[in-house]
C-alpha cells in the first residue's frame, strides 16, 4: 500500500496524458516548515504510484514510490534545456533521488522542468518546485514571477537597461549597493569604474531572467529584480567578487542570508573593495558578538555528532582558521554542511550569530 500523506504534505493530483503528464497544484505546504519530509506529490506513474518533491536534513529530493512502481537506478531531469542524471541514493518508502545544491539553485530559477521516466514525462512547474523546496526567507510556497529580456545598456554597477520585446525596463538589482573607490586606502589610485566594469563583464548584451520579489518597483519606477545569466545570479556574484556590498531594503529579503554570507567570504579573502587590509572583516550588516559563557549559550547540543535536529538545522563548529578560533556556522544548503561535525545546533542563522558564530566560507 502507498504511504499515507504526513501532516503538512501537499498532494498534487494529475491525469496521465501520454507522453506528458500535467500536474496541478492542489495544496501548498505552509512556508514555516520548509524542511518537512514531503511537500508535493503526484499520482499516476503506475496504478497507485506517487512522485514527491521534498526536503529534509540531507537536502532536496525526488521520491518515486507506490505499489507497482519499479525502482530505477537513475532518472533524468531537464530544466530549460539543461539535463542531469539523478542517481538512486536510498529507498525510504519509495526510491529517493537527491538533487545537489548547485542543481537545486538551477532548478528553482528555471521556468519549467521535466522528470523523464522510461515510459513518460512529468512536467514540474515553478509553483510546484517552489512549494516543495523554498525556504521561508525565499517567500515560502509561492513561486516568484520571472520575466525575460536582453541587456541593452549598463547604467551603473547595479542597474541595467533590459529590452523586453514590447518595452524596455530600467532594472535595479535587489539586495546590493554599488561600491567604488570610497573603501580604497588613501594611497590607492581611485578607480570609479570598477563596479560598472564588473557588471558589464557579467551581463553586457546577455539574455537575462529577472526574478521579482515582494515589491516590484522602487520610488523611481525602476524594476527591482534578481538578475540571472544562465545559472548565475548576478546580484550574488557581484557581492562574491567584492564589487558590491549588501544593502537590505524591506520587504525584498528573499536572498539576504546568501548575500551576507558571500560578503563575509569576500571580506575574508580581501576581494574587490575589501582589499584594504585596514578594513575589519566583520560585515557591517552583522553586529560583532563576543562568545557567551557556556551556561548562557544559544542553540542546543546535538544528540548526534553529524546531525542536528530538524528544528535546529544550522550547524556550529569551533575552528582554528577563522578569526582566531571562532565558531563557524554551516547552513543546510552549504557545500560543506554534510561533511561538518556539529558541536552546536541552531534554529536560525541569527541565533548562530548571537552565539558568536560567523558564516562559513563555503
Amino acid at each position: 500500500m502507498s504511504r499515507a500523506p504526513r501532516p503538512g504534505d501537499s498532494v498534487i493530483q494529475h491525469a496521465r496524458i501520454a507522453p506528458v503528464v500535467s500536474l496541478a497544484l492542489f495544496l501548498v505546504l505552509p512556508a514555516a516548515i520548509w524542511s518537512a519530509a514531503s511537500v508535493a506529490s503526484a499520482q499516476g506513474i503506475a496504478p497507485g504510484a506517487r512522485v514527491t518533491l521534498g526536503s529534509d536534513a540531507k537536502g532536496r529530493y525526488i521520491r518515486v514510490g507506490g505499489p507497482g512502481s519499479p525502482v530505477y537506478p537513475t532518472l533524468d531531469l531537464t530544466c530549460d534545456g539543461k539535463r542531469w542524471t539523478l542517481a538512486l541514493t536510498r529507498t525510504d518508502e519509495g526510491a529517493i533521488y537527491e538533487v545537489s545544491r548547485a542543481n537545486v539553485d538551477t532548478v528553482m530559477s528555471s521556468l519549467e522542468c521535466r522528470l523523464l521516466l522510461p515510459d513518460q514525462e512529468l512536467v514540474l512547474t515553478r509553483q510546484q518546485i517552489w512549494a516543495a523546496w523554498s525556504k521561508p526567507s525565499q517567500g515560502g510556497a509561492g513561486a516568484p514571477q520571472v520575466l525575460a529580456g536582453q541587456v541593452v545598456d549598463i547604467i551603473d554597477g547595479t542597474t541595467i537597461l533590459v529590452n523586453m520585446g514590447q518595452r524596455s525596463e530600467t532594472v535595479r538589482y535587489i539586495g546590493i549597493a554599488q561600491q567604488e573607490s570610497t573603501r580604497r586606502p588613501p594611497s590607492a589610485e581611485p578607480s570609479p569604474g570598477e563596479a560598472v566594469e564588473a557588471n558589464r563583464q557579467l551581463v553586457a548584451r546577455q539574455q537575462v531572467r529577472l526574478e521579482l520579489d515582494s515589491q516590484e518597483r522602487d520610488r523611481d519606477g525602476r524594476l527591482l529584480a534578481y538578475v540571472y545569466v544562465a545559472d548565475r545570479m548576478v546580484n550574488a556574484e557581484l557581492v562574491r567578487r567584492g564589487s558590491a556590498e549588501v544593502m537590505t531594503v524591506q520587504p525584498n529579503v528573499r536572498y539576504r542570508d546568501l548575500f551576507v554570507t558571500l560578503e563575509q567570504e569576500a571580506r575574508d579573502n580581501r576581494r574587490g573593495v575589501w582589499a584594504d587590509p585596514s578594513e575589519a572583516t566583520t560585515p557591517t550588516t552583522v553586529e560583532p558578538v563576543s562568545r557567551p559563557l557556556a551556561e548562557g549559550r544559544r542553540g542546543v547540543a546535538p544528540e548526534s555528532t553529524w546531525a542536528c535536529p530538524a528544528q535546529q538545522p544550522v550547524k556550529g563548529q569551533q575552528t582554528s582558521y577563522v578569526a582566531g578560533g571562532r565558531c563557524v556556522y554551516h547552513v543546510p544548503d552549504g557545500e560543506l554542511y554534510s561533511a561538518t561535525r556539529a558541536e552546536r545546533c541552531y534554529a536560525t542563522v541569527e541565533e548562530a550569530r548571537q552565539d558568536g558564530c560567523v558564516a562559513a566560507r563555503r
